[in-house]
């Protein structure tokens, strides 16, 4: 059985680990959103004039 401190543990163990894919898939991602970004606003810009 775990006590409270392993749970504890283990709990930050998790915490931390999500964090850090959080992390990983934001700086993934950043790039492409940002050609996207640009991408859409030429497609905007395009079709108001």
């Amino acid at each position: 059985m775990l006590t409270i401190p392993d749970l504890t543990l283990l709990l930050m163990v998790v915490v931390a680990s999500l964090a850090v894919a959080l992390i990983y898939m934001l700086r993934e991602l950043e790039p492409k959103l940002a050609r996207l970004r640009l991408r859409g606003g030429r497609v905007l810009r395009d079709r108001t004039e």
